[in-house]
């Protein structure tokens, strides 16, 4: 990676006197200035330049911050998601269909990898609400691990349901 890339900053604009738009971020302070006229884009840049400190006056604050960079990616084996593009997986959009792959078909590290990268909290609200389908013996092992007993989850109510 480039140093500059690492070095990526924002423009963050806090407006002061709008009650329904708290904040702007900009990727540039010219496309904050072109989009104000009124704010001088030189003035702002040697102010936030030279200061090291935000810009503020009674109706905005101005402050460059740091872009954050690291990217929250799980650790979980690529042959889990074999029908998948591993790469395009959006790891927060998709939990649900990860959560049931890795409790289907994943080992016991593979549960601990994801509870890490979800949170256990997380894992146990999706098993009682969202996730649809596990196998019986995943059920089993499910409710074992974190103790649970099979009627709080999802995947059973409705398999009862479908059985009538």
């Amino acid at each position: 990676m480039m140093l500059k890339e690492l070095n990526k900053r924002v423009i963050v604009v806090h407006w002061k006197r709008f009650a329904s738009t708290d904040i702007d971020v900009f990727s540039s302070l010219k496309g904050f200035c072109d989009s104000y006229p009124a704010y001088n884009y030189h003035t702002l840049n040697n102010y936030l330049s030279k200061k090291k400190i935000p810009f503020e006056n009674d109706e905005i604050r101005i402050e460059r911050q740091s872009l954050i960079q690291k990217v929250r990616r799980t650790d979980l084996p690529r042959v889990l998601f074999w029908d998948l593009d591993f790469d395009k997986l959006d790891w927060n959009r998709n939990y649900r269909t990860i959560m049931e792959r890795v409790l289907d078909k994943g080992s016991p590290k593979d549960w601990e990898e994801m509870i890490r990268f979800y949170g256990r909290e997380k894992v146990i609200n999706a098993l009682k609400n969202d996730i649809t389908y596990l196998s019986d013996i995943t059920m089993d092992a499910v409710c074992e691990y974190f103790q649970l007993s099979k009627e709080k989850l999802r995947c059973y109510t409705k398999k009862q349901l479908n059985q009538g």
